[in-house]
């Protein structure tokens, strides 16, 4: 039997909540992957008797993703304090969250609301599984979801969920597409208490610090240096925050309405053009009551029937391999050209790439097929940065890539991100340095020092440490320049807590980031850079 969005929910437990969400959930995937918050889960869970966390407004990290449309996205490390603030009074409450989801969504026909937190076998990776036989979604605009661990934010997943789309189409002439503006930085943080207990409850008690809503709404502003507006894109824990409002929005569509809705983003199906009309008219008025508006861009009304799957995806997925041991180069050269013609009649959708890279890096290639294969990725993250962080799992790890060529592929990403100033590219340039034991040529700490990008400067840091002759960095030249600009920022922590924090000592280190230092708790992963 299909669990519904209620099941999902009601097999977590609210200590296996706090631990997925801090332990799994504080870092996004979109991050070079160097970074864990396991050991301050641990510490979150026995601390030193006179540690206090401090439920104060505090300031995040911030991190430039880039995306397909060479507009980058800014995402967020929160301050660990307030995120373990947050993650603990979702815990406290997580009976009566409980008891709002169910209230708002007992009376769904199907389960509307296709991507949530839901508990899953750290050991089954759904998402990959069941991968060939979903309709796409650009991940890039989702760079929280994650594919193992604890909890997976699951889109469309056909092997646990079910698959009303085609039920819902029967009779209907129309799909309407719409989509919240600019969802996570327009959530309110006040409308968190409207959507719970009612906007009239909830201004009545607006001040009382004390009612367990208001008290979700105080974590999450603490995130943001108390303001009420937006929540943080990346934590797992925004996609919590950000269906108690949706689900509210749901209940009342529902009635009326047969959709479905991917985070943010809406498929309704109607009988006439009127009735598409009036969803976008219900809908918008709907999210007014909690001050989001729709994105009119990416609103559109179509008329059915439509392919249930991408053109892209179908043309790809036609493609007859020869069914060989082993793909010849040929085959390879064939399959990434129709991926290229299609991307180019599909306004550069990132999403062909993505998934082009996918298919083949899950299939056995010839010597030759593997080069050509090699090679023309190498050129088209250049080309494409969105791609570069495909390259570990799927090209490196997958192929067996010598170590010769991730760093002549590594510096020529590097190389590219100085040149056209983007600190992700880098980033991963030097993550990938570390990881496979080779340096990267030229002066990084001048270059950390002048951006400013605190996962950067943190890299940057872990690579020259790597490689100093010094049996303590810390003392040398270099090592203390590195402290010293740890230091002149000092007067900012919370802007760059992950670089400092991992630089300073113990003596130079105050309040909370001295008891964790003296605790050993890192958020490096365990060996990364030794």
């Amino acid at each position: 039997m299909k669990k519904t969005y209620y099941d999902n929910l009601i097999e977590i437990t609210s200590n296996e909540l706090f631990d997925g969400l801090l332990g799994y959930g504080m870092f996004s995937d979109k991050i070079p992957p160097f970074l864990s918050s396991e050991s301050f889960l641990d510490f979150c869970k026995n601390p030193p008797k006179e540690f206090t966390f401090e439920n104060k407004p505090r300031k995040y990290v911030n991190y430039e993703n880039m995306r397909n449309i060479n507009i980058p996205r800014i995402l967020a490390i929160p301050h660990p304090i307030a995120y373990r603030n947050q993650c603990k009074v979702l815990k406290d409450n997580w009976d009566k969250l409980l008891v709002h989801f169910k209230d708002k969504t007992k009376n769904n026909k199907h389960k509307i609301s296709r991507i949530h937190i839901r508990k899953i076998d750290n050991s089954l990776k759904i998402f990959e599984t069941c991968y060939q036989d979903m309709d796409e979604i650009d991940l890039d605009d989702y760079p929280s979801l994650m594919v193992n661990h604890l909890f997976e934010m699951n889109h469309k997943n056909f092997c646990t969920d079910d698959y009303p789309q085609p039920e819902l189409m029967i009779g209907k002439r129309f799909i309407v597409k719409a989509d919240i503006s600019n969802c996570f930085p327009s959530v309110y943080s006040h409308s968190i208490p409207w959507a719970l207990v009612g906007k009239s409850s909830a201004k009545a008690t607006m001040t009382n610090d004390s009612e367990w809503y208001n008290k979700i709404d105080k974590v999450i502003r603490n995130q943001k240096e108390a303001e009420t507006h937006g929540i943080l894109i990346g934590p797992h824990s925004s996609n919590l925050v950000s269906e108690i409002v949706l689900v509210c929005v749901d209940r009342v569509l529902s009635e009326k309405y047969d959709y479905i809705r991917n985070i943010d983003d809406y498929d309704c199906y109607v009988e006439t053009y009127n009735k598409a009309e009036d969803f976008l008219i219900d809908l918008s008025s709907e999210l007014k009551k909690f001050n989001l508006v729709l994105n009119h861009k990416k609103t559109e009304i179509l008329e059915l029937p439509l392919a249930s799957t991408e053109h892209w995806i179908r043309k790809l997925n036609t493609f007859i391999f020869s069914g060989d041991e082993k793909l010849k180069l040929r085959e390879v050269r064939a399959f990434l050209d129709i991926a290229l013609d299609l991307m180019k009649k599909n306004k550069d959708n990132s999403a062909i790439l993505n998934y082009t890279i996918k298919v083949l890096s899950n299939k056995s290639l010839t010597n030759n097929a593997k080069k050509y294969f090699i090679n023309t990725v190498h050129h088209l993250i250049l080309l494409y940065p969105y791609l570069i962080p495909l390259l570990d799992k799927n090209i490196f790890e997958s192929f067996k890539v010598p170590a010769k060529d991730i760093e002549q592929i590594s510096k020529n990403i590097f190389k590219m991100g100085k040149d056209k100033k983007r600190y992700e590219a880098m980033s991963y340039a030097v993550y990938f340095a570390i990881k496979n034991n080779f340096k990267i040529s030229g002066d990084l700490f001048k270059i950390a020092d002048k951006n400013r990008d605190a996962v950067f400067m943190l890299l940057a840091y872990l690579h020259d440490k790597k490689f100093s002759r010094s049996t303590n960095f810390n003392t040398t030249t270099l090592g203390k320049k590195y402290k010293e600009l740890a230091k002149s920022l000092l007067y900012d922590i919370d802007e760059y807590w992950i670089f400092i924090y991992e630089v300073l000592t113990v003596g130079l280190l105050k309040d909370e980031w001295k008891s964790m230092k003296k605790q050993k708790i890192s958020f490096i992963v365990d060996g990364f850079g030794n």
